[in-house]
């Protein structure tokens, strides 16, 4: 047992469990899944194979993990004054070793919160003042068949996540039987955990389908404090990874490991990329990766020759080519091919393609279908009369919306609005209003997940919402566009000034319409 030392001033110190390292297998305070070390040894080492222990999917120097150099160091002694032996790890097993329990580790992020939410979820400290037991195993809590009943084993905790919870049902208009739910879950949470032990977002996902609102219950316990939740899910992204690139030989996959790495860490001189520019580029690169799997064992082996031949057959040959370029630039940085086969390719660009109007059959079933939907009918408002892109209608708040005055700010302009589209936007607000009457979502568009949130609607709810309909919300933006071009005579100024473009794309609009005009009325 020992004694919780009173919080000091400065730098906060994290006074979490005891655990292990995923890595390097250190006992220690860690707020992470891996030590400092580990966390600074990944930054300069790519992922691998470790050649001592066989481990896959680690950072290795030399081909050798972390946890066996650390064996070589305590087996050689502070004394070694030669090279180390990197394999001693493999015949003289792995000796525990404790990682640094005074470093602080970095604060976790929190989700935006409004002001008014912030100030009513301030709280004194989760765990009382005392004497408190560290964990000596951090063996998994299965809550899934806990009663809520039994009562919790530490008090305190039970009644900070209870009070967070009422707090966030009120904000975020969470109905009656959801707040329900969620206490449940936290009473059932608090009935397996001891005093003082964070609670792992897998236990909580875990009790999903046993009807406890898992994301709910993590937000209450993220809002409450950073110490109670160890995010321990797995990545989707490294599952998907992981499938995809399954079949590939253990040297291929160890050099696309490297590549990713640097993807989605960056290095000292290159951003890390978003996620959905890592998963564009490896969705790229995977066809030819499969294959030349049937003729090579490593990168090293493709040839200039094998590049041209693959890209001749390929749709997208601008795109299948960047994804490779910035393959082999990282491999031949890092030493890891002789040289870039894609050194002296060089591919166009892809042409752009031509907008095209929508025929009026098309346009009379969109307006059908948007008759009877007040989402439906408000987005297709937005886009086919203002031209919006879909992210800015996922975004649109009520404070950009004045309908008494008939004004919708976009930001970068003040626009009027139209009767029809003044008179869809009054139908939803209806709508919205009858159907979550106490949500605190700002944003104009909702759903049946986002009335309880902070966040817009997703990228698929507004693209399911043309699902059977002739026409996308791309292609009916760039319908509206084309008929203003044509008012305008293709004058590449109104567009630009009209819609917000630049100049690049207010010609590519402009030079739709010019084919048809009189010659004299073309730019000369």
């Amino acid at each position: 047992m020992t004694a919780a030392s009173p919080r000091r001033r400065g730098k906060r110190v994290y006074r979490g469990p005891a655990r292990s390292c995923e890595q390097c297998l250190a006992w220690g305070v860690l707020r992470q899944r891996v030590c400092r070390g580990c966390e600074a040894f990944a930054r300069k080492n790519p992922l691998g194979r470790c050649r001592t222990c066989a481990r896959r999917a680690v950072p290795v120097d030399e081909g050798v993990c972390r946890l066996c150099r650390r064996q070589a160091s305590l087996v050689a002694g502070p004394d070694c004054k030669i090279a180390l032996d990197l394999t001693v790890a493999a015949s003289t097993g792995q000796q525990l070793f404790l990682a640094g329990f005074s470093r602080a580790a970095r604060s976790r992020s929190k989700p935006a919160q409004s002001p008014a939410l912030s100030a009513a979820l301030a709280a004194p400290a989760a765990r009382p003042k005392g004497w408190e037991q560290p964990i000596l195993v951090d063996a998994p809590r299965d809550c899934r068949h806990a009663s809520s009943l039994d009562p919790p084993r530490d008090p305190g905790f039970l009644q900070l996540v209870l009070r967070h919870a009422d707090v966030l049902a009120e904000h975020n208009g969470w109905p009656p039987r959801t707040l329900q739910q969620v206490r449940r879950g936290l009473r059932m949470i608090a009935s397996c955990h001891e005093p003082g032990e964070p609670v792992k977002a897998s236990t909580v996902t875990a009790m999903s389908p046993h009807g406890v609102p898992g994301l709910r219950v993590l937000e209450v316990l993220f809002a409450a404090s950073d110490d109670l939740v160890v995010d321990d899910r797995t990545d989707s992204l490294t599952v998907w990874i992981d499938a995809k690139f399954a079949s590939l030989p253990p040297r291929i996959r160890d050099e696309l490991d490297a590549w990713i790495t640097v993807l989605r860490h960056g290095t000292p001189r290159r951003r890390a990329r978003p996620r959905i520019t890592t998963f564009t580029l490896l969705a790229a690169a995977h066809p030819f990766l499969t294959e030349i799997t049937d003729r090579y064992t490593t990168l090293r082996e493709v040839t200039r020759q094998d590049v041209l031949d693959w890209l001749d057959d390929r749709k997208h040959r601008a795109s299948d080519a960047h994804a490779l370029r910035d393959l082999f630039g990282v491999l031949k940085a890092q030493r890891l091919v002789f040289a870039n086969p894609l050194a002296r390719i060089h591919v166009g660009s892809a042409n752009p393609s031509t907008p095209a109007a929508l025929t009026g059959e098309a346009l009379h079933a969109i307006g059908d279908a948007a008759k009877n939907d007040p989402p439906l009918q408000t987005v297709v408002a937005l886009i086919g009369v203002h031209a919006l892109r879909p992210h800015q209608v996922r975004d649109l708040t009520l404070d950009q919306i004045d309908l008494p005055n008939q004004r919708i700010n976009l930001g970068t302009a003040r626009r009027r609005l139209d009767a029809f589209t003044t008179a869809a936007l009054a139908a939803y607000l209806h709508y919205r209003h009858q159907r979550w009457p106490d949500t605190g979502n700002q944003h104009l568009l909702l759903t049946r997940r986002t009335a309880h949130e902070r966040g817009p609607v997703s990228a698929y709810w507004l693209t399911s919402l043309f699902d059977g309909l002739p026409a996308t919300a791309a292609q009916l933006r760039e319908d509206r566009i084309l008929e203003e071009a044509r008012a305008a005579n293709g004058d590449p100024l109104h567009i630009a000034v009209m819609f917000g473009l630049s100049a690049k794309p207010a010609l590519r609009y402009a030079k739709t319409v010019w084919p048809g005009e009189p010659a004299e009325q073309k730019p000369t």
